[in-house]
């Protein structure tokens, strides 16, 4: 009876994937750039992808995405500091899923204007928030802050592989941790270290997905959906893509409780 209850919900959020997924998008400009109305930040889009391999940064480091506030759209306030708070956890892509098990012990830095350090390991994130730069008399900034990959030896590298981690963007009086203007939403950074960009954007693809609760690989035909409820407990739910809008439920596995 539960199975027909857990098939009958993945069903209908399966169909609701591919209905949508035409929508989803992600865009390739190199800067974030934010804007402001109000007391809320918008941004030109939630998903970006650098390279630890760039020519400015090495084989571990990169100064992208930069942040280039779009005056045009929406000013910020001459004198407060553009901030971001890490959120979550770096996650790694192991060529079929993202997943929080890191090979080599990774973490990634990113030094701010002031020269402090946000970390983002396996197990969380660092719980000060980073300073991006000072909004100049025009209501813009464009900065670009020192992103790094360590391994466990605690030197600059790392394993071969995608590593994700979200940030989300806020503004403050200078000297301040209390936000006058946030974005809705975190923004998700997605580093390509050493991959072949045929296999990297398919861990983009799937990051992109994350943010709708859902995983498909085309490839694979796997349909991994993040959070579903049923009887009272949270799953993760995989299916097999049997064509024709069809799936078969291949794995369940209860899941810790989330707040709704």
């Amino acid at each position: 009876m539960f199975k027909k209850i857990l098939v009958g919900l993945v069903t209908v959020v399966a169909s609701g994937f591919f209905s949508s997924a035409s929508a989803v998008e992600h865009h390739h400009e190199s800067d974030i750039q934010p804007w402001k109305i109000g007391a809320e930040i918008f941004v030109n889009s939630n998903l970006f992808e650098p390279d630890f391999g760039d020519i400015g940064g090495g084989l571990y480091a990169t100064d992208e995405p930069g942040f280039d506030v779009h005056i045009e759209k929406g000013a910020f306030t001459p004198g407060n500091w553009l901030r971001f708070q890490p959120v979550g956890k770096l996650l790694f892509w192991n060529g079929t899923e993202w997943s929080p098990a890191i090979p080599n012990g990774e973490r990634i830095e990113i030094t701010d204007a002031l020269d402090n350090i946000i970390s983002y390991h396996a197990d969380g994130t660092s719980s000060i928030p980073g300073v991006i730069g000072e909004i100049g008399s025009d209501g813009g900034l464009h900065d670009h802050l020192s992103m790094s990959i360590f391994n466990a030896s605690n030197t600059l590298g790392g394993s071969t592989g995608a590593y994700r981690i979200e940030l989300k963007l806020f503004e403050s009086k200078a000297n301040s941790d209390t936000s006058v203007a946030i974005a809705a939403s975190p923004i998700a950074i997605v580093f390509n270290r050493g991959l072949a960009q045929d296999k990297f954007e398919l861990a983009v693809s799937a990051a992109a997905d994350l943010r709708d609760n859902s995983v498909f690989v085309a490839e694979t035909g796997m349909l991994t959906i993040q959070r579903v409820k049923a009887l009272g407990s949270y799953y993760q739910a995989r299916l097999k893509y049997l064509g024709d809008n069809k799936f078969e439920l291949i794995d369940v596995q209860e899941t810790p409780a989330a707040k709704e």
